[in-house]
Protein backbone atom coordinates (compact mmCIF):
# COMPACT_ATOMS: atom_id res chain seq x y z
CA UNK A 1 0.00 0.00 0.00
CA UNK A 2 0.80 3.26 -0.72
CA UNK A 3 -1.48 5.79 0.66
CA UNK A 4 -0.77 9.50 0.38
CA UNK A 5 -2.98 12.28 2.93
CA UNK A 6 -4.57 14.53 0.64
CA UNK A 7 -7.08 15.99 2.31
CA UNK A 8 -9.00 16.64 5.67
CA UNK A 9 -12.81 16.76 5.27
CA UNK A 10 -15.38 18.09 7.59
CA UNK A 11 -18.78 16.30 7.40
CA UNK A 12 -22.10 18.77 8.39
CA UNK A 13 -25.64 17.85 8.48
CA UNK A 14 -26.86 21.17 6.67
CA UNK A 15 -25.64 23.10 3.94
CA UNK A 16 -26.44 26.22 5.95
CA UNK A 17 -24.17 25.18 8.50
CA UNK A 18 -21.53 24.11 5.72
CA UNK A 19 -21.77 27.57 4.24
CA UNK A 20 -21.09 29.03 8.09
CA UNK A 21 -17.63 26.47 8.52
CA UNK A 22 -17.00 27.93 4.80
CA UNK A 23 -17.46 31.85 5.78
CA UNK A 24 -15.38 31.33 8.90
CA UNK A 25 -12.36 30.19 7.14
CA UNK A 26 -12.78 32.95 4.20
CA UNK A 27 -13.83 35.85 6.34
CA UNK A 28 -12.44 35.06 9.59
CA UNK A 29 -8.56 33.34 8.53
CA UNK A 30 -8.33 34.63 5.09
CA UNK A 31 -8.56 31.78 3.32
CA UNK A 32 -9.14 30.85 -0.38
CA UNK A 33 -12.80 28.66 -0.63
CA UNK A 34 -13.59 27.20 -3.63
CA UNK A 35 -16.60 25.62 -4.24
CA UNK A 36 -19.65 26.33 -3.12
CA UNK A 37 -20.46 25.38 0.64
CA UNK A 38 -23.94 25.87 0.31
CA UNK A 39 -24.69 23.83 -2.26
CA UNK A 40 -23.02 20.69 0.20
CA UNK A 41 -18.86 20.92 -1.08
CA UNK A 42 -16.46 23.40 -1.12
CA UNK A 43 -12.83 23.55 -0.54
CA UNK A 44 -10.49 25.45 1.73
CA UNK A 45 -6.61 25.79 0.63
CA UNK A 46 -4.75 26.20 3.57
CA UNK A 47 -1.28 25.94 2.42
CA UNK A 48 -0.33 22.23 1.62
CA UNK A 49 -3.54 20.78 3.07
CA UNK A 50 -7.07 21.28 1.60
CA UNK A 51 -9.72 21.16 3.73
CA UNK A 52 -13.09 19.71 2.24
CA UNK A 53 -16.43 20.95 3.36
CA UNK A 54 -19.47 18.40 2.86
CA UNK A 55 -22.61 18.10 3.51
CA UNK A 56 -22.22 14.16 3.84
CA UNK A 57 -20.52 11.31 1.90
CA UNK A 58 -21.05 8.71 -0.49
CA UNK A 59 -22.99 6.65 1.62
CA UNK A 60 -26.22 6.94 3.69
CA UNK A 61 -25.77 3.76 5.94
CA UNK A 62 -22.58 6.22 7.61
CA UNK A 63 -24.72 7.34 10.60
CA UNK A 64 -25.44 11.16 11.44
CA UNK A 65 -23.64 13.21 9.66
CA UNK A 66 -20.65 15.16 11.30
CA UNK A 67 -17.69 14.16 11.84
CA UNK A 68 -14.35 14.03 10.00
CA UNK A 69 -13.41 12.59 6.79
CA UNK A 70 -10.08 12.15 6.07
CA UNK A 71 -8.96 11.64 2.49
CA UNK A 72 -6.12 9.81 1.13
CA UNK A 73 -5.14 9.39 -2.71
CA UNK A 74 -4.34 5.63 -3.45
CA UNK A 75 -2.56 4.14 -6.81
CA UNK A 76 -4.74 1.40 -6.80
CA UNK A 77 -7.79 1.58 -4.36
CA UNK A 78 -9.37 -1.72 -5.22
CA UNK A 79 -5.87 -3.19 -3.67
CA UNK A 80 -5.61 -1.05 -0.94
CA UNK A 81 -9.23 -2.13 0.15
CA UNK A 82 -8.56 -5.93 0.19
CA UNK A 83 -5.51 -5.05 2.08
CA UNK A 84 -7.47 -3.18 4.79
CA UNK A 85 -9.81 -5.69 4.69
CA UNK A 86 -7.46 -8.40 5.18
CA UNK A 87 -6.24 -6.23 8.23
CA UNK A 88 -9.81 -6.77 9.97
CA UNK A 89 -11.03 -3.15 8.62
CA UNK A 90 -14.64 -2.14 7.83
CA UNK A 91 -15.35 -1.09 4.74
CA UNK A 92 -17.78 1.08 4.16
CA UNK A 93 -18.38 1.68 0.74
CA UNK A 94 -17.00 -0.32 -1.84
CA UNK A 95 -14.91 0.84 -4.60
CA UNK A 96 -17.18 3.41 -6.80
CA UNK A 97 -16.84 5.37 -9.76
CA UNK A 98 -17.83 8.67 -9.28
CA UNK A 99 -19.54 10.60 -11.54
CA UNK A 100 -16.37 13.50 -11.13
CA UNK A 101 -13.77 11.10 -12.20
CA UNK A 102 -12.20 9.20 -9.17
CA UNK A 103 -12.70 5.89 -7.97
CA UNK A 104 -13.54 6.29 -4.38
CA UNK A 105 -13.96 3.61 -1.42
CA UNK A 106 -14.62 4.53 2.11
CA UNK A 107 -13.24 3.13 5.13
CA UNK A 108 -15.45 3.34 8.84
CA UNK A 109 -13.13 3.99 11.90
CA UNK A 110 -14.24 4.66 15.38
CA UNK A 111 -15.89 7.15 16.77
CA UNK A 112 -17.08 9.23 13.53
CA UNK A 113 -14.09 9.13 11.76
CA UNK A 114 -14.24 7.83 8.11
CA UNK A 115 -11.26 7.60 5.67
CA UNK A 116 -12.11 7.54 1.90
CA UNK A 117 -9.39 5.99 -0.15
CA UNK A 118 -9.39 7.71 -4.12
CA UNK A 119 -7.66 7.43 -7.47
CA UNK A 120 -7.97 9.75 -9.85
Amino acid sequence: MNLRFDHLGLLTDSRSKNQEIADFFSGVLGLEVSGNAGEGYAEVKAGAMTIALHTGAMIDDFGAHGGTLLQFSSDDVRADIEEIRRRGGTIALEPTETDWGTTSAYVAGPHGVLVELFTS
